[in-house]
């Protein structure tokens, strides 16, 4: 299938209606399923070729990076010996286990042959750097059969994919990664794994995106990336690490949507999409162009985008956006004149009240109830969703399990604080929340109707919203009042659209899984549906939808041979059960060391995959 067919360029019928009504056809069949075909795409060094550490070497003394490493490197031992001596550090000894090749591309790719659905398996690009002065000889890993491989594995030239050829060679995985959209015939939805990544257990559509469901994300929920930049190291180093491109890619965010701590991105295959990328790289061009042109991790501030992390909140945000957005100005906004007039924000004002009152009655329930079936609520989206994705021909593999839809409200919005008992204007005792309503995030295992949000009408949407002496809110008003809610306030539009999606009665914590969905035409979606609002909505619904899933997956660093052995026997008692696992090279440069592990590795790797792709020699 080529990149331009793919379904994910495609909205049908079924899809206005599943969006909608959240309802699934039972004509439909599993033929609507059996085009969707996705890529493999790996960056891969072997960073043991001589060729390769003469040309870096080359273009490391050309850089300024690392002539002000090496400056202050003299300056510091020479004052600590006080004589003309300078240090035996070595570059290498802090970028080494970056770069250096112990096979671990062989059997990511056994692992990819061996778990990878053979009816969605396209083909695997393997992007990879030339090795002579003219920069046109590229590496081939020692085993692979090019002949033999045919089309179905390509090796991809750095030079094929960068915007701006003056950057490379290039010896940055971030500045790669900003550029690997580029590669020419990529499908629109494509797996990513660096090549010490392994698939551990079959893994199909469902657990990388279907049309119903959308991305599959897979977080690490308490690890938060603060939105802020991370300083710059006090001392000069060499060993920059991934925090700040994480920090930095949070930034970036922060400034468009509200600046959040946003969870980090589990150490597994992820999901990545040409034209997301493509949209993405036209916003924040010049940060795209920066990254791709720092030849080195570090360089420029060490201010790099981290394209998985980026790409998966950046989709997160724009479904709420466009839910959120489509609520505002196709519903609030009831006659659709461009103004709120003061019945619309009446109306609004007096459900936004009955949310709360509803919300405090539903914590006591909650409270009441110690947290017992805090896991047993019910979350809208995904009922039934394994019924409906066998039904497109598109059955979970078992190696992911749907936490939450991004259909269902933001994943992390924050926890409401407790309730205190008030006093109403009719003199009755009713529940109420603390005027400090916000804390931390919940977690995406807890239902959407177990979790609660208070809606601060006041702070979320500013005097002029409530006050019934102006009759009129012009759109310039309106527009800057729901910037600040749904973004400057980001808790707020949380609330609002997880109110969109429950009811604000405490009775929605006992709705039976049997119950219909409303799904999003209820409350969200514009009510013409005959308009071209109405179709660009589902449109954007189509094209940002996800789900939270978990998955059992390992993620290890080896650094010493014993504790690096018993991790690795660990990961092989758990052959059928790891979905994913992540094994990261960070032994240093101590040859016995280097020696040690890698030989444990190699028996730990023929163990675990002992048989060849059908691309080896």
């Amino acid at each position: 299938m080529q990149a331009d067919q793919h379904p994910f360029t495609q909205t049908s019928d079924w899809t206005v209606e599943w969006f909608q009504k959240l309802y699934l056809n039972p004509s439909l069949n599993e033929s609507e399923g059996q085009d969707l075909t996705m890529d493999v795409v790996y960056t891969w060094v072997n960073g043991s070729d001589p060729r390769l550490l003469a040309i870096k070497e080359k273009y490391q003394n050309q850089s300024p990076f690392f002539q002000a490493f090496w400056a202050a490197d003299e300056s510091r031992w020479g004052k600590l010996w006080n004589t003309n001596q300078t240090s035996t550090t070595s570059t290498d000894d802090q970028t080494t286990n970056r770069f250096r090749d112990m096979n671990e591309l062989k059997y990511s790719v056994r692992s990819v042959s061996n778990y990878f659905s053979h009816s969605l398996f396209n083909r695997i690009h393997i992007l990879t750097t030339a090795v002579d002065e003219n920069l046109q000889e590229v590496q081939v890993p020692s085993w692979l059969d090019l002949e033999l491989s045919g089309d179905r594995v390509r090796m991809v030239p750095h030079g094929a994919i960068f915007d701006n050829s003056s950057n490379l060679p290039s010896f940055n995985s971030l500045a790669i990664e900003s550029q690997m959209h580029h590669i020419p015939g990529l499908t629109d939805i494509f797996l990513y794994l660096n090549d010490d990544v392994f698939l551990g257990r079959e893994t199909s559509a469902s657990d990388i995106w279907t049309p119903l469901y959308g991305f599959v994300f897979h977080m690490e929920p308490t690890l938060l990336v603060p939105p802020t930049l991370l300083p710059p190291p006090l001392t000069n180093t060499l060993s920059i690490g991934e925090w700040n491109s994480l920090q930095y890619s949070n930034y970036l965010l922060s400034r468009q949507f509200g600046a959040r701590s946003r969870s980090y991105l589990a150490h597994v295959p992820h999901v990545l999409c040409t034209p997301m990328l493509k949209e993405i790289q036209h916003i924040w061009s010049e940060e795209f162009s920066q990254t791709s042109s720092h030849r080195f991790r570090g360089e420029g501030r060490a201010e790099d985008i981290q394209v998985s992390f980026f790409m998966a909140h950046y989709v997160m945000e724009r479904l709420r956006e466009t839910q959120l957005s489509s609520f505002w100005n196709y519903r609030l906004d009831f006659n659709l004149d461009g103004v709120l007039d003061w019945t619309e924000r009446r109306k609004f004002l007096e459900r936004m009240q009955r949310w709360n009152e509803g919300q405090a009655r539903l914590a006591e329930v909650l409270n009441s109830a110690q947290g017992h079936d805090s896991a047993s609520g019910f979350n809208d989206a995904l009922q039934g969703y394994e019924t409906h994705l066998a039904r497109l021909g598109l059955p979970r593999s078992g190696s992911s399990e749907y936490k939450l839809s991004g259909l269902d409200g933001y994943p992390f919005m924050t926890q409401a604080d407790v309730f205190e008992l008030i006093q109403s204007l009719d003199g009755a005792t009713i529940p109420s929340f603390s005027t400090n309503s916000q804390k931390t995030p919940y977690q995406p295992h807890v239902p959407v109707d177990r979790r609660l949000c208070y809606f601060n009408i006041d702070h979320c949407l500013g005097p002029q919203f409530s006050d019934k002496t102006i009759p009129y809110l012009n759109k310039t008003i309106s527009s800057q009042i729901f910037e600040d809610l749904a973004f400057t306030k980001f808790q707020c539009g949380d609330c609002l659209l997880h109110m969109l999606r429950q009811s604000s009665s405490p009775t929605s914590s006992t709705k039976s899984s049997s119950t219909s969905s409303a799904g999003l035409g209820g409350e969200i979606l514009p009510l013409n549906t005959q308009s071209l609002a109405f179709r660009e909505v589902i449109a954007d619904l189509h094209k940002y939808n996800f789900v939270i899933a978990d998955s059992p997956y390992s993620f290890i660093q080896l650094q010493e041979p014993q504790e690096a052995k018993n991790k690795l026997d660990h990961i092989q008692s758990r052959e059928y059960i790891e979905a994913f696992f992540c094994i990261n090279d960070n032994v240093g440069e101590n040859p016995t060391k280097v020696d040690q592990i890698r030989g444990i590795f190699a028996d730990f790797l023929e163990t675990r995959f002992p048989i060849p792709s059908p691309w080896e020699m």
